[in-house]
Formats: C-alpha cells, structure tokens, sequence
C-alpha cells in the first residue's frame, strides 16, 4: 500500500469515528438524558450504542454479509435522521421552554415522519426526458440511461420494475452508467430481468463494481447480454458510445481519450461513472458525457457534502455544444431512503439539428 493510500485510510477511519459518534451515539444520549434527566444515564447509553454501531459496521462490510448489512444500513439510516431532528430541536429549545419530556416526544414523531416519506420516495421511479438537437444525426433516436441501480441495497423485483418501465419508454439503445451492483453476494438471477430488455445494453464500470468482485461482474454482463465498455467504442448508426472504467484518480478521462480518438462526423457519447473530466472530453469531441455516482446527496443534507466534492452533482449541464448530465440515480445505496432527491431512469431524444 502506497503512502498515500495508507494515509487516506487513516483519515477516512477519523472521519468514521466522527461520523459515528454523531450519527449512532449523539441522539441516543441525548434522548436517554431527556427522559430520564440523569446525565450518566446518557453517557452510557450513548456509549453502548456507539461501541455496537461501530463494530456492527466493521462485521458487515468486511464481505459479503447480505442479510446483516441490510439491518445495519436501515438502523444507520434511521439513526441519521433521528440525530438530524435531535440537533434541530436541541437548536429550537434554545430559544423556547420546552420541557424535555416534550422535546423528546417529538423529536421521535418528527422522525418516524420523515422515515415514512424517506421510505415512499425510495419506492419512487421517475422518468425524466431531455432532448439535444445535432447536425450530426438525420433521424431521431432515443437514449435510455440508468446509473446507480446497486442491486445488493436493492433486491431483483426493483430491478424486474426497471426494465418494465424502460421498455414502455422504447429506447433505440440502453447505457447503465455504473454501479449496478453493490456487493460480491449479488447473483446472476438477482439480474435476470436484463435479459428482457429490448434492445442494446452498454455498460460502463462503476466504482462498485471494482470493490464487489470485478470479474464476475463481467462475466454476468456477458451472460446477459450486455456489451460492456472498457475503454472502449462501440458504433450504432449516426452515435458513437464510449466507455471508461470508473477511477479515483481526476485526470482518469483525459488520459483514456487520448487513446480513444472520436469520429467527429458522428455524434459522441462518453460513459463515465462519475461527474469528472468533462473539460477533457469536450477538448476530445464528445457531444454527451452520461455520468452519475453522486446520488445527489441520496439523504439530505448529504447533498451538501456531495457538493464540496462535485462541483456538478444532478441534472444537466451545457457549454459551448456539449452536454454533461449526472443522474440522480436509479437506486440507492444502504438505506432504502430518499429525502431531497428522487430515483430516475433519463430519456435523451437526439433529433436532427433543423435551421
């Protein structure tokens, strides 16, 4: 291991410990103090919970531990929303005289409020449409991309409702933008309804897929019929699609399309799984850049986070003739949540440019 990485991981196990500590122990102690008013009461419960929470998380993602990790992904969750309310309602009773009894009470209603509607817009799946027009094409086609499925946080009945509603919508061609899958334990038959997709499927490499198990990924690809790009073009008519595995590192793009030089008489489709190395693609031809991995923050006031990291983390993005868009994601990841984005499947209409 690199020295670079090692300190990466150093600094990433700080920020788990900080992250824990208000998500998992921060409103338990807090809540066990409101209603027993006796502040070792707090800081017990507090750090019992902390103590399980933290080794809970090391237990289910050191491998492929479905069930386990289910649970522990919904109560971080659920924790994460109860200590957003308990923080917000600590801030209220600053300034009112609220009983602690109360102040508690509901926070707990608050709670199991937004849970419900985190849960509901979970199960949501919302079809956005765009359209491009290009002097490079003569006849309409239609784009289906999805991103961000994660069959594993996802079971295969999400991924059956899918597929239904991308054939409804009769796309010419299909691209996943990464992260279909989420861990090593997800099976082919948990995928099976791809076969039943109608036309092309591309698929590019997400980041997930290189931390689940790489090569059996592909194999599934292939199985089911999907062409996957790595590094590579693949031609339909009038389009071009190009594929680039997933990196962390920045310059990942510019340094592939170098090798990957564009046909400019067509119209170029980059797939890329995160939002990054747009400037390169459009210096290398590419009209399109398809993109997701952000999830759009997926829980806000993640989305805030994201945007410390990706300075273009949802939706559509436009300079000079190029476009850039980064979906919100098709699935989510961890808990089945959503609250301040919504899960999409995207249709580009690409028309003829008309003067």
């Amino acid at each position: 291991m690199s020295r670079r990485h090692a300190l990466i991981r150093r600094w990433f196990g700080y920020l788990f410990i900080l992250v824990s500590l208000f998500v998992f122990a921060y409103p338990v102690g807090r809540l066990s103090y409101y209603y027993s008013a006796d502040p070792v009461v707090g800081w017990i419960s507090a750090t019992f919970v902390w103590i399980v929470a933290v080794l809970a998380s090391r237990y289910v993602f050191s491998g492929p531990k479905m069930k386990p990790r289910y649970f522990v992904v919904h109560w971080m969750g659920v924790s994460f929303i109860l200590a957003c309310w308990t923080l917000i309602a600590e801030l209220v009773n600053l300034f009112t005289d609220v009983s602690n009894i109360a102040l508690a009470n509901t926070v707990l209603s608050l709670t199991a409020v937004t849970i419900v509607i985190a849960v509901v817009f979970s199960h949501h799946l919302a079809v956005k449409k765009f359209s491009v027009s290009s002097a490079k094409i003569d006849r309409r086609y239609r784009i289906a991309q999805i991103s961000d499925v994660h069959i594993g946080s996802r079971q295969k009945g999400f991924m059956a409702r899918i597929v239904k509603k991308l054939n409804s919508a009769r796309p010419d061609i299909v691209v996943i933008t990464g992260d279909l899958i989420d861990s090593s334990a997800v099976d082919i038959e948990a995928l099976e309804s791809i076969r039943e997709i109608s036309v092309t499927t591309l698929f590019c490499i997400g980041n997930h897929e290189r931390y689940a198990d790489l090569p059996k990924v592909l194999d599934m690809a292939e199985r089911l019929g999907m062409t996957t790009l790595r590094q590579q073009t693949y031609h339909s008519g009038q389009l071009a699609f190009t594929g680039i595995d997933d990196a962390d590192d920045p310059d990942h793009v510019a340094l592939n399309m170098v090798a990957l030089p564009q046909d400019s008489a067509k119209f170029n489709i980059l797939l890329y799984h995160r939002p990054v190395g747009w400037e390169a693609a459009i210096d290398h031809g590419i009209d399109l850049m398809l993109s997701g991995h952000t999830h759009n923050g997926q829980i806000f006031p993640f989305n805030l986070l994201v945007k410390q990291q990706f300075k273009r983390i949802a939706g559509l993005y436009i300079e000079k003739d190029a476009r850039l868009y980064v979906s919100s994601g098709t699935g989510t990841w961890g808990p089945l949540m959503r609250l301040g984005s919504m899960n999409e499947i995207t249709l580009f209409d690409l028309l003829p440019h008309r003067e």
